[in-house]
């Protein structure tokens, strides 16, 4: 069961999953499928809750958030994605 939603670490929504099932271990099953490497990954997200992806990704970048602890923990903090956060991202990875 987690939280999240609202502005910063304020959790306006909850949420519940499957035990042992969660973002890092997503990514880990996609990398896998597709043939690629941990090496080569970029998690993006703006809340607490991602800072277990941030650490298991080779990048990570922070959606303009107000949350502390996970601006703090991302390699990259961009602008909001309604402020050309990804945009921003994109080009600061060069990814675009």
């Amino acid at each position: 069961m987690g939280t999240w939603g609202g502005v910063g670490e304020t959790a306006l929504f909850g949420d519940m999953g499957v035990k042992d099932i969660d973002k890092v271990r997503a990514v880990r099953v996609a990398v896998e499928a597709l043939g690629a490497d941990m090496a080569d990954t970029v998690a993006m997200g703006d809340a607490k809750v991602d800072i277990p992806m941030f650490e298991a990704c080779a990048t990570s970048v922070c959606m303009g958030s107000d949350g502390e602890e996970a601006r703090a923990a991302a390699d990259f903090v961009t602008a909001r994605v309604d402020d050309d956060g990804l945009w921003n991202a994109f080009s600061h990875l060069h990814l675009i």
